[in-house]
């Protein structure tokens, strides 16, 4: 099966036509027919049921698309290596980051790439650590952004930086002198949070339940935006790496504390059995680089241990 024929798999997959289909690879219909023909003879199995609207797949056909995502990657990525071996980078990065530090590292770090390699094209995935780490594991993403309360499932990491978790309030919601507060604050006040299994979510209780306390959960809420409104709104309180909250704190939108003793540190993953491309390792050592940066700036804290890698 070669690199052609998975494209013309994958755009029957997405369309569901194979007019459309074909229309989108700029093929003629017979011509993408008879490859959807040949790939059902190859693997001894329909791969598509005609119906009056167009197509829909078999399990086979999903089963088959599954396993083809990571290794279109990689074959692509052994193409893009081989061609550039000896001139400029070319090819494309599939990189994934979460809602809290996005703003904080993805505008800087895609800008400057794309400045110094105008031949590479960056893919950003926006998803929850645990939702990056499965797809760096799985070939869909080359690297991630994650964090240090994620099992590193099939990837091995290396920091990039620690940051305080903070609690987090509606203007003027959060007095006293101090510039912390105890985890036992945070237990007695109600908390908008993100549903399990999300790792913020597991850290705070995880947190808490090391001095016998459970988190006062009003809200359960999934993205960024959504949860800071709620605070906005004066519906609880939250709890965030304070990457995620920079512009609005900085505004003077939100109030906040740190917690005593309460921090996060953020981390690259990596596939673990697979080698990245030249233009993916240029993409971590900027990474790196700008890590390196919101230390000096203060932004972030060393970590206090590399990880090299961790085990399943």
């Amino acid at each position: 099966m070669d690199l052609q024929r998975i494209d013309y798999f994958f755009a029957v997959m997405e369309h569901r036509n194979l007019s459309l289909a074909a229309q989108a690879l700029r093929v003629s219909q017979p011509t993408l027919s008879r490859q959807v023909q040949a790939l059902e003879q190859e693997f001894e199995t329909p791969l598509f049921v005609r119906h009056g609207r167009g197509v829909a797949p078999t399990e086979a056909a999903r089963r088959l698309h599954e396993g083809l995502r990571g290794l279109e990657r990689q074959f692509r990525s052994l193409r893009d290596e081989v061609s550039a071996a000896s001139a400029e980078p070319t090819g494309e990065i599939a990189f994934g980051i979460p809602p809290s530090p996005r703003t904080l590292l993805a505008p800087d770090l895609i800008g400057r790439f794309c400045k110094m390699y105008p031949r590479v094209s960056v893919r950003v995935t926006e998803e929850t650590s645990g939702e990056l780490r499965d797809l760096v594991a799985a070939g869909v993403l080359d690297l991630a952004v994650t964090n240090i309360h994620e099992p590193m499932r099939g990837v091995t990491a290396e920091p990039l930086g620690t940051e305080p978790m903070l609690l987090v309030g509606p203007p003027r919601a959060i007095y006293g002198s101090t510039r912390e507060v105890s985890i036992e604050k945070v237990a007695e006040l109600p908390l908008i949070l993100t549903t399990r299994p999300n790792s913020l979510r597991l850290t705070v209780e995880s947190r808490l339940s090391q001095f016998g306390m459970r988190a006062n959960v009003r809200v359960e809420a999934n993205t960024l935006p959504l949860m800071t409104d709620l605070v906005l709104a004066g519906l609880g309180y939250t709890v965030l790496p304070s990457c995620g909250v920079r512009a609005l704190i900085k505004e003077k939108k939100l109030s906040f504390r740190r917690i005593s003793d309460f921090n996060i540190t953020w981390l690259i993953a990596k596939p673990k059995s697979r080698s990245l491309s030249f233009a993916a390792n240029r993409f971590c050592d900027l990474l790196h680089v700008i890590a390196q940066e919101k230390i000096a700036q203060r932004v972030w804290h060393s970590p206090r241990h590399a990880i090299a890698a961790s085990a399943d």
